[in-house]
């Protein structure tokens, strides 16, 4: 039973057909995806919000190598938009999108749909977040984050503790909206730290500033102890609950996230969705391996989650 539902998750079939093949298949998927379209992902949103999440719906888009599929994704992201705000989700629900999934080119190109997305969302009171590529591409993502911000848009970016640059950056920042990941993807070992134990150090090192700030960070990680450490700090700085957040994914640290919640904090839950969650599902085992492909292992009978 469960080779033939991974094997119907490696055809990468639509969720509803695979929803309805195997009852594995529609555990594990059910619990790490949106669904295959705005309105599956809205719904999904409704039912967190529902139960005390904040979220954030990312559209998994497909290896953009033409300007009418970004295009094409940048319609659907105005769509989502729009649905968000008619749920009356507008408070509790944001986008999330990588340049990258909004132009055939480098992410600097991605300035002006990126641009029509952040306009669109802040007259409907929706915050989008923007995610961040490669190391070569980060001054240009913050800066064209930084920008909208300047402008007045609601949106806020991403620093990857893996970047030996990332607390310099944490500290130009930190009066804005920031997202501190780890960061997993392989970077060169003249810009990034190489060993997990270096980029975990500078996880903290990057909360410390962004605590000490005045904007709102939000703070992406499943680890248990490094939650631990953040919930000190947000102590030790006397930082009001509601000021920041704890990000997870879909599916992940479930327990971890009530007790966060009924502790008054601010859970934060990311929601990918679209007719391309395979290639986001299966792209967080090269990218970043303890993000949704952990938790499709987590799913599995026998394992801890």
């Amino acid at each position: 039973m469960i080779r033939d539902a991974l094997a119907s998750i490696a055809r990468n079939e639509s969720l509803g057909e695979l929803i309805g093949r195997a009852p594995l298949a529609r555990g594990v998927v059910k619990r790490v995806i949106g669904g295959d379209s705005v309105d599956d992902a809205v719904a999904v949103a409704s039912e967190l919000a529902d139960a005390g999440r904040w979220v954030s719906l990312e559209r998994a888009a497909p290896s953009v190598d033409s300007e009418a599929t970004a295009d094409a994704v940048l319609a659907d992201y105005l769509t989502l938009v729009d649905r968000i705000a008619t749920a009356g989700l507008a408070g509790v629900a944001e986008v999330s999108v990588f340049p990258g999934s909004l132009t055939a080119g480098p992410p600097s190109a991605a300035h002006g749909r990126l641009l029509a997305l952040c306009e669109h969302a802040t007259l409907a009171r929706v915050f989008v977040s923007v995610g961040m590529g490669p190391a070569e591409h980060v001054d240009a993502t913050l800066e064209t984050v930084s920008g909208l911000q300047d402008a007045g848009l609601l949106v806020g970016g991403t620093v990857q503790a893996s970047l030996k640059r990332s607390e310099a950056d944490c500290r130009r920042l930190a009066d804005r909206r920031l997202r501190l990941v780890k960061g997993g993807r392989r970077q060169p070992g003249s810009v990034a730290h190489e060993q997990a134990v270096e980029t975990d150090k500078a996880y903290i090192r990057c909360a410390k500033v962004l605590l000490k700030g005045s904007g709102s960070p939000s703070f992406a990680t499943h680890d248990p102890r490094m939650i631990e450490i953040l919930e000190s700090l947000t102590t030790r700085y006397e930082r009001p609950k509601q000021s920041y957040e704890f990000a997870f994914y879909l599916g992940r640290q479930e327990a971890a996230q009530d007790r966060l919640g009924a502790a008054g904090e601010r859970v934060r839950v990311y929601v990918p969705y679209g007719p391309d969650w395979f290639e986001r599902l299966v792209g967080g085992l090269a990218e970043q391996p303890s993000s949704i492909t952990a938790a499709v292992r987590s799913l599995l009978p026998g394992s801890a989650k």
